[in-house]
């Protein structure tokens, strides 16, 4: 019942390109009359192929199912990757519990609407396990898939070079040109080039750096957030006033705000602390930056958080609760996440919240609420 009442949602955009590549034909249309714009790497539509050789309804229920696999993996890694000595059970539940609370709205959304971020979320973290297995191939074969797919894990890499990790950098780097030419073997070399050659003029020209997209309520990304913050936007109905509107900032301006905005976040995941070097809250900021960093970061982006979340409540149940900072900061970044629902307003009042960036807020509480992890004098985690 889901995918006809929803036209599918997002999974048709993935579907067409899996058919369209089927049948040699453009999967980067401008402006696509049929579905929305397909903007991920030609892998991406070789891999919807396999599902776009079922009825559309079929392939949706293949890929539902998938993604509910993948949910209960991350949340498996999640415990092997932040549980490091025996807990009691009721606070390893409490652990799984609350973070589920947190992105409940988000895995929702992506099941509703069929996107990739389920699929990212398991890349990033499986990833991530394998790096404290010590287990570079598959951990930089993985971050390096998730790339495909959405391109702000690529701020792994100069995480990598900045922190020496050098053989961890190459194979990803390695495995990232593996995947743009991995499809040769099934299309062949002629068309594949024609995508890849075709797929940087397409992101320049597509909808992704439009001004509307950008200004649009539901663009919870970094850049909008500031790009509202600085503007009117009257274009949309039931806009209501913005905080710096009144401040005429040039377009330059907010870009510079945003740019110093996002090395500042970078830069925290960067500097090492003063205590023993300790990468896991590294990885959670990280996790954080490729969801704000996102230009299209749409609601369901946000589930990325599941990581940032596991590992601040892990913290806030070894310390009993004590650190009210840690612990404040994540009750507002819940809070955030679900002061838009239709529960709570009239659409029309949450239509207007959805200007003031609520979940691109509730990332940045959770961020803060990590560097006050990160830099404690004395490890904690």
């Amino acid at each position: 019942m889901r995918a006809p009442k929803r036209k599918f949602s997002d999974f048709r955009c993935f579907y067409t390109a899996g058919l369209r590549i089927i049948n040699h034909q453009n999967i980067y249309v401008l402006r696509d009359q049929e579905t929305a714009e397909f903007r991920y790497a030609p892998i991406v539509a070789v891999f919807m192929a396999g599902l776009a050789k079922f009825s559309e309804n079929n392939a949706d229920t293949l890929w539902f199912s998938l993604n509910f696999i993948l949910l209960v993996s991350c949340f498996w890694l999640l415990g092997k990757i932040v549980f490091r000595e025996t807990l009691p059970f009721k606070q390893r539940l409490a652990v799984y519990f609350f973070t589920f609370l947190g992105i409940s709205r988000f895995i929702f959304i992506n099941f509703d609407t069929g996107q990739t971020n389920i699929l990212v979320m398991a890349s990033i973290i499986s990833g991530i396990y394998f790096i404290q297995k010590n287990k570079p191939i598959p951990a930089g074969a993985l971050l390096g898939f998730s790339a495909m797919i959405k391109y702000t894990p690529l701020i792994f890499i100069p995480y990598f070079f900045f922190r020496r990790k050098f053989r961890l950098l190459a194979i990803m780097l390695i495995s990232i040109f593996v995947y743009l030419w991995l499809p040769s073997l099934a299309i062949g070399l002629k068309q594949n080039f024609y995508y890849l050659k075709g797929l940087p003029v397409f992101l320049r020209q597509s909808t992704i750096f439009d001004q509307m997209t950008i200004l649009d309520p539901k663009n919870q990304s970094l850049l909008s957030m500031w790009q509202r913050f600085f503007t009117s936007c009257v274009a949309y109905f039931h806009a209501p006033a913005m905080p710096f509107e009144r401040l005429n900032a040039s377009p330059m301006t907010i870009q510079l705000v945003y740019l110093f905005s996002a090395l500042g976040l970078y830069a925290a995941a960067l500097v090492k602390s003063r205590r023993e070097d300790h990468p896991l809250e590294d990885y959670c900021l990280l996790a954080i930056c490729v969801a704000l960093f996102n230009l299209n970061a749409w609601v369901h982006n946000y589930i990325l958080l599941a990581l940032p979340y596991f590992v601040i409540l892990y913290y806030l149940v070894k310390r009993g609760f004590r650190d009210r900072v840690v612990a404040i900061l994540l009750v507002i970044s819940f809070m955030l996440n679900f002061v838009t629902a239709g529960a709570f307003w009239s659409e029309k009042t949450a239509y207007k919240l959805y200007f003031y960036s609520p979940f691109a807020l509730s990332a940045l509480a959770a961020f803060l609420a990590l560097i006050k992890v990160k830099f404690l004098p004395k490890p904690q985690i």
